[in-house]
């Protein structure tokens, strides 16, 4: 059945949060729309990819598959990031999985190796091979840029500089010392089926926290305190504030860096840089959610949780650790059983567009965002027009 692209364009072009709608059912799991996105949305952004910890020295690659490229980020010789295929150039076998250390990447298959920076290094047996050049085979090199410490790329090469696209955000995030910020754990989630959206819709939101999180995060955290801060083209703001007696205690509100306000010490940033960078973060944590769409109402999610310098100099780092990744993985099993539940709806053939509370501006952002990526609102409604 052909997608609706009217019905999306309604929730998209609603110019006003006050009288913001949720995008219409079958927007979570059409392959029409998912075929859309992946041309117009996600090719043409800034992906994140790892943080640069995680390839701490001259060697060091990390495997990452989006949107069925195989990738990975390697640091070469001379302490240069990149992004590569890993398809080998000869006859396309993976050069490498996973993550580690190498002097080179070697092909299984056939033996061709790769330095780090993607030359082709060695070909056996390729010398009666005629007009055969190494430097004509190379690994293919991806667009990337360094922004806080998340290694980002941008698969059509095209988008605009972060530098540009987050300029009004890094203020916001400076005091917090964000690119020093250290991985601490990686969980993988596995295969969702739920879709990419519904992981932007739950994550953006306070609001639920009175429903699933009201055992964990409502009474010291209430929904009712959390409010929609900084926005732009490319990225919403939102802050969780904390309910008054609370301490600004270990795990994640101390310690922080001497950088912060004395308001900052006491709520939460939480933060998407389109399409899919969602990070939650405090004085003294930060986690970010590794969103990697399959298709229409399917991914593959990855948490990573991270500590502050200040948090990992701190006495009794251990015992901190383990509380913080024990409540964040906690907290998160309850938002996927929403999730769950929300993707169940979309597939029974709920066909209601509901109406949005205050506390969901940054949903409203979102689908802003997404209209105008999708050219269904604005000047180059072309979607729109040819559905």
């Amino acid at each position: 059945m052909t997608f609706d692209y009217s019905r999306l364009a309604a929730t998209c072009g609603v110019e006003s949060p006050e009288n913001a709608v949720t995008l219409p059912p079958e927007a979570y799991g059409s392959d029409e729309l998912y075929t859309a996105e992946v041309d117009r949305v996600f090719k043409r952004g800034w992906i994140p990819l790892c943080r640069v910890e995680q390839i701490p020295t001259d060697g060091s690659y990390y495997s990452i598959d989006i949107l069925g490229t195989p990738l990975v980020v390697t640091r070469d010789r001379k302490s240069d990031i990149r992004v590569l295929s890993r398809n080998c150039t000869h006859r396309w076998m993976e050069v490498c999985t996973g993550a580690g250390e190498a002097n080179v990447l070697q092909c299984p298959y056939h033996l061709w190796s790769f330095g780090l920076d993607g030359h082709l290094a060695g070909a056996p047996e390729m010398k009666e091979s005629a007009g055969f050049d190494r430097k004509d085979y190379p690994l293919k090199q991806f667009r990337h840029e360094v922004w806080k410490g998340f290694v980002m790329v941008n698969l059509d090469g095209q988008a605009e500089s972060l530098a540009h696209q987050y300029a009004a955000l890094d203020p916001i995030v400076d005091a917090y010392d964000l690119e020093n910020y250290r991985t601490v754990e990686q969980t993988d989630w596995g295969v969702c089926e739920w879709d990419w959206k519904i992981m932007v819709d739950n994550f953006m939101e306070c609001y639920h926290h009175m429903g699933p999180h009201r055992g964990s995060l409502e009474d010291q955290f209430p929904a009712s305190l959390s409010y929609t801060g900084e926005v732009g083209d490319y990225f919403t703001t939102m802050w969780s504030g904390q309910a008054p007696g609370y301490p600004a205690d270990p795990p994640f509100l101390a310690p922080g860096a001497a950088t912060l306000s004395p308001d900052q010490h006491h709520k939460s940033l939480i933060f998407i840089g389109y399409p899919l960078l969602q990070i939650a973060m405090g004085p003294a944590y930060m986690y970010w959610l590794k969103t990697l769409p399959l298709g229409a109402g399917r991914i593959e999610l990855q948490l990573d949780i991270c500590m502050s310098p200040a948090a990992l100099a701190a006495p009794g780092l251990e015992e901190r650790r383990s509380q913080l990744i024990k409540t964040i993985c906690d907290i998160h099993r309850e938002d996927l059983d929403a999730c769950t539940a929300v993707q169940r709806a979309v597939r029974s053939g709920v066909t209601g567009v509901g109406r949005l509370s205050h506390l969901e501006r940054p949903l409203w952002e979102f689908y802003r965002y997404l209209g105008r990526e999708l050219g269904i609102i604005g000047k180059t409604a072309d979607l729109a027009s040819t559905a």
